[in-house]
């Protein structure tokens, strides 16, 4: 019984050394090491950055072609109503007196009137789409330099 503490106290005791061994060589990490998991670090992250953008960049495009699309039906619509205003008045002083002529015209007018301000609305928003997309492709190539430089620091 005493042999068999004595080895069981043997077994502990090695194998507390083993692990104490096993700690010490697990916790020094050379210099070295540490740079790379660092350059690795930062160049996810610069690489998240810069798809994330490019993600943002693409759906401004596909915003600005569906606005561009809009813009285009507006001026049309605006056209066109500018046109049928024109017509009602032309039609209103011909007829001075009728006041269905007078009410078309009014009716034409505000139509005319709104309709171009729809397309004043979205020629604005096509502006800005159009600065948000050159804010984001300056934003990718400031993002693509820093890779570049975290690269050939890395690399030297």
């Amino acid at each position: 019984m005493k042999c068999l503490n004595i080895k069981l106290l043997l077994v502990s005791l090695t194998t507390m050394g083993l692990g104490m061994a096993a700690d010490a060589q697990t916790t020094a990490v050379s210099k070295d090491s540490i740079k790379v998991l660092q350059y690795n670090k930062d160049l996810a992250k610069l690489n998240v950055d810069l798809y994330e953008e490019k993600i943002k960049l693409a759906q401004n495009q596909n915003d600005l072609v569906d606005l561009k699309t809009d813009l285009q039906k507006a001026n049309e619509k605006a056209a066109q109503s500018a046109a049928d205003s024109k017509e009602a008045a032309a039609k209103m002083s011909a007829n001075v007196g009728d006041p269905g002529a007078a009410k078309k015209a009014k009716k034409d007018a505000d139509r005319a009137s709104s309709d171009n301000k729809q397309a004043v609305r979205l020629t604005s928003k096509v502006a800005d789409k159009e600065e948000s997309l050159a804010k984001s492709e300056k934003n990718i190539t400031e993002i693509q330099k820093k890779i570049d430089k975290l690269n050939a620091q890395y690399n030297k």
